[in-house]
């Protein structure tokens, strides 16, 4: 009776076409992070708060987390769906601290059991920044800097560092090599003088973690934070992005192009005349940035762009904001093609002097389904979101904000249509921002079977025997030949070369699928590949795998 009752629920699943296994979504959860913490302003590690913060999965964690430089480690562990928070002593300060450019072993690295997120904060009474830290599948070898507008102190430096996951990492800036780092090295790059240097291309032979890092920045008024962003590599990146707004009513965009002939379209935003910036939204060059103003009176701004680009929002300074007391904070943006079903997230409370006094979440999601939005506070069952405030955007995207008054429960949201979720807290002359939950998938070379994406098929038991491709790859169309090849089971189908789109009826099972793209440099090679699952399956193991009961 229990097998027939379990080969019921599934095949109910399957005719719904419900992922069976959402925590195997491509996003920023893991089980292997890398993470460095910059100086901020001209504090030493004496006077601020460093706390790394765990949340736990659908299941229980264990884990560790490893000072480079001790050469010690913390075991810890986190309930399902729990939080786990260490905040770092005076001698974990100095080995992870970063305030001298070069190669050092300032890095952390958290290793778990089981799939968890990991965050970090790096505070002090009127600085405050917090950053979301991704896993080491969601890291690349290409990024570029984005960084703020420069604080009016003159000693507050732009800053960026990056953590070597691997031996023998070459790592370049603007094509000029700058060393050579082993896993856990770090370098860490300051301005000499208080300039901007959004735009700097970065890149390694191995994947690295880059992040973004100044010192301080003045973001429209008279006040000064610095920042603490781990940015997201351009093989994630986007071409279609929505940006809401926080409680104080006036946020701010950047949005650096990728790739050369870069144009861009946005409704709800101002174009600003920022230093460094361009002021013209068209033939925006590998680099070069643009920057918004965004109203709450607009409902936010929806971006889109020819190519990918890679965007950050940021909060106000408190002389910018229009209703409440803020400080420039940054958060990546991550991209529409980014949504995740659920996510949770909790508010930071640093241990030390602090004027945060509210933490507030933005969820973002299609309008239309928007009410499909379900929350559970600290474990209870989940009900239709409540307690803040849609927003509609003509774009066919609409935000949710709300204050967290529960300082010490987590909030999980789901949209079985797809969500992202931002977190921030604001106080006098003090702010952080963050991604609290998104998807971290390769956008710039991928394909979709029926609509779903190669790294997400593996979550999906299709209940259709015909399944329709299409192929996303930036830069490369079927008259490139000899560019594209599909594989099936490790073997070629020769008829589907330099094909974007086909399709084909495939027998109940499971498939792996794989699409080869040659570059226009007829060398680079890149190749992706997804789990096809076709018929009534069961999960055997509670993470990804499948057996088929038909």
């Amino acid at each position: 009776m229990k097998s027939i009752l379990k080969k019921i629920i599934v095949v109910v699943l399957c005719l719904l076409n419900i992922p069976i296994a959402s925590y195997a979504q491509i996003d920023t959860r893991g089980t292997d992070f890398w993470l460095m913490f910059g100086r901020n302003r001209i504090l030493t590690h004496a006077s601020v708060d460093l706390q790394i913060r765990i949340v736990g999965g659908n299941v229980p964690a264990t884990g560790t987390i490893h000072f480079t430089q001790l050469g010690t480690s913390i075991p810890f562990s986190v309930p399902a769906n729990g939080v786990f928070t260490h905040v770092l002593n005076d001698a974990q300060k100095i080995a992870v601290y970063n305030n001298t450019a070069g190669i050092t072993n300032r890095s952390v690295r958290i290793t778990t059991s089981t799939p968890v997120m990991v965050f970090a904060l790096n505070q002090a009474g009127a600085t405050t920044d917090a950053t979301n830290v991704l896993p080491i599948t969601a890291l690349g070898t290409e990024y570029y800097m984005i960084s703020g507008r420069p604080s009016n102190t003159a000693t507050h430096m732009d800053a960026y560092g990056v953590v070597a996951t691997e031996d023998n990492t070459r790592l370049y800036v603007e094509g000029t090599f700058v060393g050579t780092l082993n896993a856990g090295q770090t370098y860490y790059y300051m301005t000499s003088t208080n300039i901007d240097i959004t735009g700097t291309h970065i890149t390694s032979d191995k994947p690295v973690a880059f992040f973004s890092l100044r010192q301080g920045s003045n973001m429209g008024g008279s006040t000064n934070d610095h920042f603490f962003q781990q940015l997201a590599p351009v093989h994630t990146w986007g071409r279609t992005f929505f940006a809401p707004v926080g409680y104080m009513g006036r946020n701010f965009v950047r949005i650096v192009a990728s790739q050369d002939g870069t144009n861009i379209t946005q409704i709800g935003g101002t174009v600003l005349s920022t230093a460094g910036a361009q002021t013209t939204l068209t033939n925006l060059q590998a680099g070069q940035w643009v920057e918004l103003e965004i109203l709450l009176a607009n409902n936010g701004a929806f971006i889109e762009a020819n190519h990918p680009v890679g965007v950050c929002v940021f909060l106000p300074s408190s002389g910018a904001a229009i209703t409440a007391p803020s400080d420039p904070s940054i958060a990546w943006l991550p991209a529409l093609g980014q949504f995740v079903n659920s996510g949770l997230i909790t508010p930071f409370i640093p241990s030390g002097n602090t004027q945060l006094n509210q933490h507030h979440a933005l969820i973002v999601t299609p309008t239309a389904t928007r009410y499909n939005t379900t929350l559970s506070i600290g474990g209870a069952p989940a009900a239709p979101i409540s307690g803040g405030t849609w927003r509609t955007h003509s774009s066919g995207f609409s935000f949710y904000m709300m204050q967290l008054h529960n300082l010490t429960a987590s909030y999980f949201f789901t949209n079985p249509a797809g969500l992202i979720v931002l977190g921030y807290g604001t106080g006098s002359v003090e702010s952080y921002y963050y991604v609290a939950v998104s998807g971290m998938r390769t956008l710039d070379v991928a394909f979709f079977a029926n609509d779903v994406h190669n790294q997400d098929l593996i979550t999906h038991a299709f209940n259709t025997n015909d399944i329709n491709f299409r192929a996303a790859i930036e830069g490369v169309t079927s008259s490139d030949p000899g560019h594209i090849k599909w594989f099936i089971d490790g073997v070629e189908d020769v008829s589907l070369r330099d094909q974007l789109t086909w399709s084909r009826n495939f027998p109940n099972g499971t498939y792996l699928i794989e699409m080869e793209v040659l570059g226009f440099d007829n060398v680079t090679v890149r190749r992706v590949e997804g789990t096809l699952v076709i018929g009534v399956f069961i999960i055997v193991n509670p993470h990804i795998r499948k057996t088929n009961i038909n």
